[in-house]
């Protein structure tokens, strides 16, 4: 199953993206295009490996018991985590926004049933043989 960016989620992110470059790089504001253009220039080209962050969320998807609800919203936290500082850097925990907006990433999967199946499907996949 693919991680999908959610449209609003996606937003937010892009703005905290040029924001946290502008503070850093101290640079005049940017278009959005050019702005993940320059962040993704500027990360190693390990860090920014597909299969590098495959690796990690099978690793997280291995550690969790699906029948097990505290284990499945703390393995949310988790891979949410993951994917973010994959995307934008580790230097991106330092941004004002960290925690709001994992935590509304978060919330966004519990607030909706489907999203919440989606979830489960993908730990499922990850779990799987094909996987490893």
């Amino acid at each position: 199953m693919a991680i999908d960016r959610l449209s609003s989620t996606f937003a937010l992110i892009a703005a905290l993206r040029g924001d946290m470059l502008r503070k850093t790089e101290k640079r005049p504001a940017t278009p959005a295009a050019a702005t993940a253009s320059e962040a993704a220039q500027s990360r190693p080209p390990a860090a920014q490996s597909p299969a590098k962050l495959k690796t990690q969320l099978v690793a997280i998807a291995r550690d969790v018991d699906l029948t097990d609800p505290t284990s499945v919203r703390n393995s949310r936290v988790r891979l949410v985590r993951a994917v973010l500082l994959w995307e934008y850097g580790e230097a991106f925990r330092d941004h004002p926004d960290w925690k709001p907006l994992m935590d509304h990433i978060t919330e966004a999967f519990e607030a909706d049933d489907a999203q919440k199946q989606r979830y489960m499907d993908l730990l499922s996949s990850l779990k799987s043989s094909k996987h490893k």
